[in-house]
């Protein structure tokens, strides 16, 4: 049983860690622990990671100059495409342990085969369809008793039908998809009528109401933690993210919320995690709630994985000496028994993601990453800063910002703004006074020319 962070970190540098994600800031606890030597990821690490944490990171925005035209396989497979141009032979005879935000897909596997490493997975997941799939998910959450929203499948989708179901205004989700992708708010035909076909759809009733996230950790001995909650910040006005996508988080905020709804919430993830036991899942989850109009949670999703939170998790558990959520998953789904106290109460902990709202341009100017403050209505760099740690009580810490000659798409993330306090209202969906000033200021920092 390992209980402490140095078992937990001796553990896990036995053998050289690689991981693959989207972006590296959501691996930052195993960063920090020195139990990755190499990451693969869609977008750039910040300029000074590498020297930092002396890890060989790839990734396709540096090789591209470009961020935000692929999604995550699709970068992924492009990168790994590109790496023999990179490494040659380095990699041969190498030998990794998936220490990783995602699981290694069979091509991924072959590629780097083909580069002369070896992969050692974990033990596999269940190949079970409640483990990612939305449908199937809702339909096990309500044979265990567990409360939703209203919803149908369908595999048309007609307004006229629905709208008498759900009202005017609904929600319309492709069965696969993560960080919002996949979901959309329909408020009229027109909105069905942008739609990609798909073969089935889950259609729910739209509920107005504060967004959480509760993580929960299922241990090889069937053992369930719950962890911290967070406000999941997915529709924050003036931000420019389209409906559920992801765009932040926030862990004081929940102490706004009714003790009754956070405890609620907490049951549901002890009993999900029980039930995923059975199932043979093993490591971290990520429960969805919305609050009803009653404070009442209601379970939209789960996330079998780690998640775009876990890193700040790991940041507030660090500072209370505890083991990161994040090195727990990866020992568990070694096979690997972790027990750490959990701490439930809210604590100042805050990530936002600002994403270009303009055209598709080239950058000519772009900040540098680390400590900032606020002075005279800009953003002014004070220090360096890796994350969440090094942030004092009046700071920001800007993090993965796309550099000068990067071509940015539409969407695409200029970087996450970290702070102690919180950037939005308490139900998330609003920016406050001081998350508009640090939003306009971060954007004010960037100058673009068309591309």
């Amino acid at each position: 049983m390992i209980t402490s962070y140095d078992e937990a970190i001796d553990r896990l540098r036995t053998r050289p860690g690689l991981s693959v994600s989207r972006r590296p800031l959501v691996v930052l606890p195993l960063l920090r622990a020195g139990c990755l030597s190499t990451v693969l990821s869609v977008e750039a690490a910040d300029a000074d990671w590498a020297g930092e944490f002396g890890v060989e990171f790839h990734s396709l925005e540096a090789a591209t100059r470009v961020r935000g035209h692929l999604g995550l396989r699709p970068g992924i497979d492009e990168l790994l495409r590109r790496l023999p141009e990179r490494t040659g032979r380095a990699w041969h005879g190498r030998e990794f342990g998936l220490h990783s935000y995602l699981a290694l897909h069979a091509p991924w596997q072959a590629a780097l085969a083909e580069l002369g490493a070896r992969v050692v997975p974990p033990h596999p997941t269940p190949a079970l369809p409640v483990l990612n799939d939305k449908v199937a998910q809702r339909e096990w959450f309500r044979s265990i008793g567990v409360a939703t929203p209203p919803d149908t499948v369908v595999g048309e989708l007609d307004h006229r039908a629905l709208g008498r179901r759900f009202g005017e205004v609904y929600v319309v989700q492709a069965p696969q998809g993560s960080s919002g992708q996949g979901t959309y708010l329909v408020r009229g035909e027109e909105d069905l009528r942008r739609l990609a076909p798909a073969e089935r759809w889950l259609v729910s009733r739209y509920t107005e109401g504060t967004a959480i996230n509760v993580h929960g950790l299922v241990s090889v001995d069937g053992a369930v933690s719950v962890l911290r909650t967070s406000v999941q910040l997915t529709r924050v006005d003036g931000l420019g993210t389209p409906f559920g996508a992801y765009a932040g988080c926030d862990f004081e905020a929940p102490a706004a919320l009714p003790p009754r709804a956070l405890e609620r919430a907490d049951a549901t993830v002890a009993r999900i995690g029980a039930e995923l036991a059975g199932l043979g899942y093993r490591g971290l989850f990520g429960a969805d709630f919305v609050l009803d109009e009653d404070r009442n949670p209601l379970l939209l999703e789960l996330n079998c994985r780690m998640q775009g939170s876990t890193w700040l998790l790991g940041e507030l558990e660090l500072a209370e000496r505890a083991v990161p959520a994040a090195l727990r998953h990866v020992l568990e789904r070694y096979g690997h028994a972790t027990r750490s106290p959990a701490r439930l109460d809210p604590v100042g902990g805050t990530q936002l993601l600002v994403p270009h709202t303009g055209p598709t341009a080239r950058l000519t100017t772009a900040p540098v990453g680390g400590l900032h403050r606020l002075k005279d209505g800009g953003l002014h760099r004070c220090g360096d800063g890796l994350g969440l740690l090094e942030c004092g009580p009046d700071d920001c810490v800007l993090l993965q910002l796309p550099g000068a000659g990067t071509v940015v798409h539409t969407g695409a993330p200029l970087g996450r703004i970290v702070t102690r306090y919180s950037l939005t209202t308490a139900d998330g969906t609003t920016l406050n006074a001081v998350g508009r000033r640090l939003v306009d200021a971060l954007r004010a920092r960037f100058a673009f020319e068309p591309c």
